[in-house]
């Protein structure tokens, strides 16, 4: 598969970005990754998105000062990451981004989500399933189009699940967690409710930025 790799630095932290085309995708690619059998079943889509942020991630995990191979496939289809590191990975439209550190008082759990632009016809849809009244109500509030801050809201509550996940080992839904502010390039949530070793009303920063068509977040804590 056609790829291309790039290192760039976000909130403080390096991530590496693959951009790939799925149409190049050759099933012997998948070779390279330990758990491929794992993967035979996915579209050819989602099988070129996965090996891109496979890719990504292995750079990531190099970068942090892990000689581990690619990250494998979790229960719930989640990343798993070795011993002593924690990452996150992101991919649409043709662009996968992994991110990894290593584990240490500063930073135990990082996610990165990255998302295309809703439209004004889809906003309010999302909007509608993703957040309280409350939080819709903040959003038209802010100086952002309604239809990006519907989009930083989403993707911020994804960010913050990645990051999350591996300590909770559980699916949870976004109404565990509540948009309180936006300001340019940051945002916090709080818990709605305590998830594993996180209590209610716990809170969390997430930087954001938007590019283009585009808008990125890293969550970490």
């Amino acid at each position: 598969m056609q790829t291309q790799l790039r290192p760039f630095t976000f909130a403080g932290h390096t991530l590496f970005r693959v951009d790939f085309d799925p149409a190049t995708l050759h099933p012997a690619d998948l070779f390279w990754l330990a758990h491929h059998a794992q993967i035979t079943r996915f579209a050819p889509r989602r099988q070129a998105e996965h090996l891109a942020g496979r890719i990504a991630a292995a750079a990531a995990l190099r970068h942090a000062g892990s000689d581990s191979p690619a990250t494998g496939i979790g229960a719930h289809r989640e990343p798993l990451w070795p011993q002593g590191f924690c990452g996150s990975i992101t991919h649409a439209a043709g662009v996968a981004i992994a991110v990894a550190v290593k584990r240490d008082s500063a930073t135990q759990g990082i996610g990165i989500d990255r998302e295309t632009l809703l439209d004004e016809r889809s906003a309010p849809d999302i909007a509608e399933g993703a957040l309280q009244a409350g939080e819709r109500l903040r959003l038209h509030q802010t100086s952002l189009p309604y239809p990006v801050a519907v989009t930083l809201a989403f993707s911020a509550k994804e960010s913050l699940f990645k990051a999350l996940f591996p300590q909770v080992k559980t699916r949870f839904g976004f109404e565990c967690a509540e948009l309180l502010s936006v300001t340019e390039g940051r945002l916090e949530l709080r818990l709605t409710q305590p998830l594993g070793p996180f209590g209610v009303n716990e809170r969390f920063i997430v930087h954001w930025l938007q590019n283009q068509s585009t808008l990125m977040t890293l969550a970490h804590y």
